[in-house]
């Protein structure tokens, strides 16, 4: 397994190109071109298969300058390997360790290097103990992102101390599935800002939750793919003080109701929330169209949630909305008059003009080659009454005429010249 020197020479390379010798009038030039002199401040070392430091002189002289390491998914298992890294890059500003499998806990704290201008911490599937996040935290006094996804937590362990620079939390994919382990997490960072528990099996936001102590500064939340159910957690989400930005997508609660049912019924509930999955900002003409929707959803249910009161003071009661249906008929019901007989037929606007011509035949006595036949729009649809008109075309289908209900065809006898 490569050392971090090695793997940064496998990866960006360090020898010198051979030097370059052009011959001029039998004198030889030597044009001497060094190799990389400084790597890029963004170290990016992932899947390289490092298991340790290697030489520290070397991982000095490497590394010098570096403000981002990405170490992820490589085979490093000791944490000495790790601080004897760390402790040569005092300008690193952003560290990935996620998918190392550490074997031990960090023994002695003493060893941990402090990392003072460490503002970005991902830890992503590394199965570390509270404990030892906690010595990190305590060692990185500046951390403000903090990602802690995959790391099989069910509980969160409450420590004496507070992170307060800590702002932002990826606690994506943990089992967590009660609501007083994330407020734990608010405990811990009592200036968190943004909260990401997406998959993880949360069933509901509890009625005693302390939302107003414990996520004073939360603003964004997402709760997306999780176990939510139930419209109660929905409006549990109005206690948070300052939020203004909720992901809800994926979750139990929204099975049974059309994609706009969803958006609305939500908006409708949590009248803090400017942005809801992400997208343009909640307009007030959103949120009122919203809010009324809501009212008609509940207005014939027995059981109504407490915000339909509230939102029936603020708009009054609302009409039912008239289902108009757009779909044209398929079926007609006309009027057939020959001379000084009147029929009533229901008629297909799918057929031709000759099938409904030889529909008659029996009953007019003439064959459909001996028919005149007019259609009178009635104006049943549009309070307009036209002349009757002679249909021509047989291979015509009725649909291409707007044929409506209430209209009226009038058939005669074509003149037979002599």
């Amino acid at each position: 397994m490569p050392s971090l020197p090695e793997a940064v020479d496998l990866k960006y390379g360090d020898e010198c190109p051979d030097a370059q010798v052009t011959e001029v009038a039998c004198v030889a030039l030597t044009l001497k071109r060094t190799g990389r002199q400084r790597l890029p401040s963004v170290l990016i070392l992932s899947e390289c298969d490092i298991e340790n430091a290697g030489d520290e002189e070397e991982v000095e002289r490497k590394c010098e300058g570096v403000r981002e390491l990405d170490l992820s998914r490589n085979k490093l298992k000791e944490w000495t390997e790790v601080f004897k890294i760390l402790r040569h890059l005092p300008c690193l500003g952003f560290l990935n360790l996620s998918y190392n499998m550490f074997e031990t806990p960090i023994t002695d704290p003493s060893e941990v290097v402090s990392l003072t201008n460490l503002t970005r911490l991902v830890l992503n599937g590394t199965y570390l103990p509270w404990k030892d996040v906690h010595i990190l935290l305590e060692n990185a006094p500046r951390v403000e992102e903090l990602h802690l996804c995959k790391n099989n937590y069910k509980k969160v362990e409450r420590p004496q101390k507070k992170y307060t620079s800590v702002s932002r939390v990826h606690f994506n994919n943990n089992p967590s599935k009660d609501w007083s382990e994330i407020e734990a997490l608010g405990q811990m960072f009592p200036y968190l800002e943004i909260l990401i528990l997406a998959e993880c099996p949360l069933g509901k936001l509890t009625p005693d939750g302390h939302y107003r102590q414990n996520f004073p500064n939360l603003k964004y939340l997402s709760l997306n793919s999780t176990k939510i159910a139930d419209w109660d957690s929905v409006d549990l989400v109005n206690m948070f003080p300052k939020l203004s930005e909720l992901r809800l997508q994926q979750c139990p609660l929204y099975e049974n109701y059309k994609d706009e049912d969803r958006r609305q019924l939500t908006i409708a509930r949590l009248w803090r929330i400017q942005r809801l999955n992400g997208g343009a900002l909640i307009s007030d003409e959103e949120r009122e169209n919203a809010e009324r929707a809501f009212i008609r959803f509940y207005m014939n249910e027995e059981v109504r949630p407490k915000r339909y009161d509230e939102l029936v003071c603020q708009h009054g009661q609302l009409d039912p909305l008239v289902e108009v249906s757009l779909q044209p008929e398929k079926e007609v019901h006309v009027t057939v008059q020959f001379g000084d007989i009147t029929m009533q037929k229901v008629v297909s606007v799918y057929s031709r003009v000759l099938d409904f011509k030889k529909a008659l035949e029996s009953e007019v006595g003439l064959p459909a080659s001996k028919m005149r036949l007019f259609y009178h729009d009635k104006g049943a649809d549009s309070g307009l009454a036209y002349a009757p008109e002679e249909v021509k075309i047989n291979s015509k289908q009725l649909y291409t005429m707007n044929v409506h209900s209430g209209d009226e065809f009038i058939v005669e006898p074509k003149n037979v010249k002599q």
